[in-house]
């Protein structure tokens, strides 16, 4: 397969998942055969998963080693950097390795990307469905509140609600078809994700800049996709609190249209105070000193990501980025 044109590079990364990984990677070989090829980042896996990796699917995927845990971010642009370099690369799939694939649903979103009203759009997601409860969404794209947080959009929702193909604000960063021109367009310093969020709203950033650009997002209900969510850092844990905390804070500096923030500054402040109110409501004091620290973190490190803001390509008119921006205050919370 790595021998012949490869329109499209599925990256994945891996970091201590095997199990997760293999799964993927065996729904990803029951696809039909078609012009594309597989990256795997292990991103400094502990118990040699690398070579457990390399030996099992020698000739399926191609395998970049990190030495160490360069967080979704890095790790990804590792993968999307070698993907760029083959010349007939058309498309990155960014994919989760808590994920897999019906067997069309990669070809769904190509067609989708190649029809000809989609030519100015740089990113397209498929319906994200829970692993475990799979007549709800996991993702069907992101939604930005006008109070500076971001959500899934129809998270937890009926499936059957998010069947129509629409125009959205952005992908999640866990299953998207990137167009490769869209990639090569938006980066900065050579990253696409940026590195110094590491992990989480790094997808957030990435539909910022795209539409700041002029790149479109769609949605592609017809490619079906199944998420288990948190396979790596756990779905409500001391990491996903830090640098969930934190990350909001810098896309929101990084990203927002100066005046949205002045305009919602008040319901920005209201925010930062109620996400600490809710979490001891509910006795989450696990994770508080997390959320604290990844407030600190996030207001006194600004001076790299104001650096940052100014590098963004910006070919719209902010009212082009506001246009997007929801009231939204929660996530819907599962009945199960």
């Amino acid at each position: 397969m790595n021998n012949k044109k490869n329109k499209v590079a599925v990256v994945i990364l891996n970091y201590n998942g095997l199990n997760n990984t293999i799964e993927c990677l065996k729904s990803l070989k029951e696809m039909p055969d078609s012009d594309y090829r597989v990256i795997v980042v292990d991103n400094g896996s502990d118990k040699n998963e690398a070579n457990v990796l390399k030996e099992k699917y020698k000739n399926f995927i191609t395998l970049i080693r990190c030495e160490e845990n360069l967080g979704f971010a890095g790790g990804n642009n590792k993968g999307i950097q070698l993907a760029l370099a083959d010349k007939d690369c058309q498309y990155i799939f960014c994919f989760n390795n808590d994920a897999i694939v019906k067997a069309d649903s990669l070809q769904e979103l190509v067609q989708c990307a190649e029809k000809e009203d989609f030519k100015k759009f740089g990113s397209f997601q498929p319906k994200m469905l829970w692993y475990y409860h799979r007549n709800l969404i996991d993702a069907a794209g992101l939604w930005y509140s006008k109070n500076g947080f971001g959500f899934s959009r129809g998270g937890f929702e009926a499936a059957e609600k998010y069947d129509r193909a629409v125009e959205i604000f952005g992908c999640c960063g866990g299953a998207c078809l990137y167009r490769a021109d869209a990639i090569r367009d938006i980066m900065i310093n050579g990253d696409f994700f940026d590195r110094d969020f590491f992990a989480y709203y790094e997808d957030f950033d990435v539909a910022f800049r795209l539409q700041w650009a002029g790149w479109k997002s769609c949605y592609c209900p017809s490619s079906i996709i199944y998420h288990k969510r948190g396979g790596t850092a756990g779905v409500r844990s001391k990491f996903t609190a830090y640098y969930g905390t934190r990350n909001q804070i810098w896309n929101l500096v990084k990203n927002i249209p100066l005046q949205s923030a002045l305009k919602n500054a008040f319901f920005i402040l209201l925010a930062q105070v109620a996400q600490v109110a809710i979490n001891i409501l509910k006795g989450r004091f696990d994770i508080l000193g997390e959320i604290f620290r990844g407030k600190r973190d996030g207001w006194l490190k600004l001076a790299k990501i104001l650096k940052k803001r100014k590098a963004i390509k910006k070919r719209v008119a902010p009212k082009e980025i506001e246009k997007w921006f929801i009231w939204k205050w929660r996530a819907k919370s599962p009945k199960f």
